[in-house]
């Protein structure tokens, strides 16, 4: 599928390849000439069929329809996208039209269909880079896409391979989940976050490469989450799990800053799982973020506390 971004104020399309890094810096896949956009100021990543572009901590912001992207967000064929004060149209070539795009508004909302959506109890992963945009501002473009392209390549290998389901990259974290919550499940889920959080992810090429040469140490921080979400097509290609759940999983991983720890995992992730606290060591009760409530969380014994 070719997908491009049409400036709105010049003659300019631009072909996006399967990695986009935007902003001022001469070194930018996309350079942008605008006193509003940061050096480094987002990405565009392709993930199948889909686009998604990620705000890297702009000064400004970034936004799709006038809407600020603060998470990942999909693209869709005549998407409005700013960076700074560059405005660009989405195009992509090869994605069915829809009836709206002829001008046919009501034949586009007769033609729209309820998809399929199903309730299931998930086990959810949460990852990210911690203090990335810290260390991005003493990076080069090239040496930020670098990393980022290693980091996903790597997370692909280690959650697929244990039967998870990638649902996003953003920006510098990743989501991605299994449906159900098995104890095989959970033993999957807790290898992977060993082997993304642990010292052999610090030993990939580029990660080396910044602790021998710019004394930079990159870290993965994991928070795994059990729960109810709802399951199902959210769009054309785009299948991805809601609710609660997955907000409280996002809250859990944040919360690995504040106790120094580089895993944290949910009470509900050990309910009825003895031998998971052997591997666990509980870290107390917290309040989260946007929760009336508080969680009880547990780190993984096994890995060792990382800077922050």
């Amino acid at each position: 599928m070719i997908a491009k971004l049409k400036s709105m104020e010049k003659e300019l399309e631009i072909v996006l390849e399967d990695f986009n890094l935007i902003g001022r810096s001469p070194d930018a896949s996309i350079r942008l000439v605008d006193g509003g956009a940061s050096r480094q100021h987002a990405t565009i990543r392709r993930d199948g069929q889909l686009f998604w572009v990620s705000d890297l901590g702009s000064a400004n912001g970034s936004f799709i329809n006038d809407v600020a992207v603060s998470t990942a967000r999909a693209l869709r064929h005549g998407d409005r996208v700013q960076f700074g004060t560059s405005n660009f149209i989405f195009d992509s070539e090869e994605e069915e039209r829809s009836p709206s795009e002829s001008g046919d508004i009501n034949t586009h909302l007769l033609n729209t269909v309820d998809l399929p959506v199903k309730n299931v109890r998930a086990t959810l992963l949460v990852g990210d880079l911690r203090n990335f945009t810290a260390l991005s501002a003493q990076l080069s473009p090239e040496e930020v896409a670098a990393m980022l392209r290693e980091w996903y390549a790597q997370c692909e290998d280690v959650l697929k391979s244990r039967d998870a389901i990638i649902d996003k990259f953003i920006g510098d974290g990743v989501f991605a989940y299994w449906p159900g919550d098995d104890l095989p499940t959970r033993k999957m889920a807790t290898e992977a976050a060993k082997l993304l959080s642990g010292p052999e992810a610090h030993e990939s090429p580029k990660r080396k490469w910044l602790r021998d040469n710019m004394n930079l140490e990159v870290h993965c921080h994991i928070g795994l989450n059990i729960g109810d979400v709802s399951l199902g097509a959210m769009g054309r290609g785009n299948t991805m799990p809601v609710g609660e759940a997955v907000n409280v999983t996002f809250r859990i991983e944040s919360l690995t800053r504040k106790l120094q720890v580089p895993v944290l995992v949910s009470d509900s992730f050990l309910k009825d799982w003895p031998e998971g606290h052997q591997l666990y060591q509980n870290v107390g009760i917290h309040p989260v973020k946007g929760q009336p409530d508080p969680v009880e969380v547990y780190s993984l014994i096994d890995v060792p506390t990382m800077a922050i």
